[in-house]
């Protein structure tokens, strides 16, 4: 499982800039699609956050249940992807991507 996540983690980056550059309007489907899973993170991971304080409940169980939440670990992926996307955008080619 550990190989399957690094093998992403260096592979799908990549992919994202090829695609970014091949394909018309990928660009701001990646950009909306990272809005979206933000706006999702963040809601799940401050309402997780304040049951517990209002609970008080800040027990490890309950601290991490927020990794039981399917759509938080799914835009958290994509957030960790879409950054290095952006990373290597920026850093490693910079003014040679193609913007829409």
């Amino acid at each position: 499982m550990s190989g399957l996540v690094w093998g992403a983690v260096f592979t799908v980056p990549w992919l994202l800039v090829w695609l970014q550059n091949k394909v018309t309007g990928a660009k701001r489907i990646m950009d909306t699609a990272a809005y979206a899973a933000l706006v999702l993170f963040s809601g799940i991971a401050g309402v997780t956050v304040s049951e517990i304080l209002v609970n008080g409940t800040v027990f490890m169980t309950s601290v991490h249940k927020v990794f039981l939440n399917p759509l938080f670990l799914a835009s958290g992926g994509w957030l960790g992807l879409y950054a290095l996307q952006r990373l290597i955008v920026e850093a490693i080619f910079p003014g040679r991507a193609k913007r829409d």
